[in-house]
């Protein structure tokens, strides 16, 4: 299975044996954290903080359903560090579930964000 995806309407995805969750319009950290604490249904002792949101995004014992999607409409507007950052994590939690795990962690990107995407990751390594 596909970890990370780029679909040319990431808002049109669905799958009724998962858990999807849509990520709006992201303005900053503080929103970011706070959208995905409430999307991802966290429990209410996720900290807002970036070790915090790993750790969220390596549990998923409070929903029902296996797979867990996060689909995202856009980039989040965040400084380059927190871009980076936020991208390390989502990635390192959706590869870090393995195929024997009680959930699985799979992000979806808008198609046209990929290059951006991809060209930000490659070269901040």
């Amino acid at each position: 299975m596909k970890k990370i995806e780029f679909l040319e309407n990431p808002m049109g995805y669905f799958n009724d044996i998962e858990y999807v969750a849509y990520l709006q319009k992201v303005k900053d950290k503080n929103d970011l954290f706070r959208q995905l604490s409430d999307i991802l249904a966290f429990p209410d002792y996720f900290g807002d903080n970036w070790n915090a949101l790993f750790d969220c995004l390596r549990d998923f014992s409070w929903i029902s359903k296996r797979g867990v999607v996060l689909v995202q409409s856009e980039i989040p507007i965040l400084s380059e560090e927190e871009l980076m950052t936020y991208f390390e994590i989502i990635f390192s939690a959706a590869k870090d579930w393995t195929d024997t795990d009680d959930h699985y962690f799979k992000v979806i990107f808008s198609k046209e964000d990929e290059p951006k995407i991809m060209k930000f990751i490659t070269d901040s390594k």
